[in-house]
């Protein structure tokens, strides 16, 4: 009985914004142009690398977050590096982190890519943008980049 009590605890302490945030690309409400194009390279599977920008709150990362899981499913943990670049925005973030991550060998299904999410990537170094530039390039075979960023 206790495991219960314990679980149910745990689900009054996620925040709604987390427990309601949708799924799949098709739960996005709003912005229609860019959730059809959303859904069509999550159908597909072949995401190119991502850069939405806007005004706080208005679904950049949940959009990125969706997209992630519809292309990934069950792979999508040990496929997806999601990093906020207001508190991880400097150069040895990208070196170590994200470098380390787009290294790393993932077993996933033909024609998928692991994801790197940045959160609020206008925020990050100069020198940190040059390095992700070049990770960016190096790596473009087998790890898509996703930026979420105000401006």
């Amino acid at each position: 009985m206790a495991s219960s009590s314990s679980s149910n605890s745990a689900n009054y302490d996620m925040p709604w914004v987390e427990k309601y945030r949708p799924n799949k690309v098709v739960d996005i409400v709003g912005n229609e142009d860019a959730v059809s194009r959303l859904q069509v390279t999550a159908r597909d599977g072949n995401m190119p690398n991502l850069i939405l920008s806007g005004p706080p709150g208005t679904g950049k990362t949940t959009s990125i977050l969706a997209h992630a899981h519809e292309l990934l499913g069950p792979n999508y943990r040990k496929a997806v590096l999601e990093l906020n670049a207001s508190d991880d925005r400097g150069i040895d973030v990208v070196r170590n982190q994200i470098k380390m991550f787009a290294q790393k060998k993932v077993t996933l299904p033909p024609g998928r890519h692991k994801v790197v999410i940045l959160d609020e990537a206008d925020s990050t170094t100069s020198g940190a943008q040059q390095a992700l530039r070049r990770t960016m390039e190096i790596y473009s075979n087998s790890t898509r980049f996703a930026l979420a960023c105000n401006t």
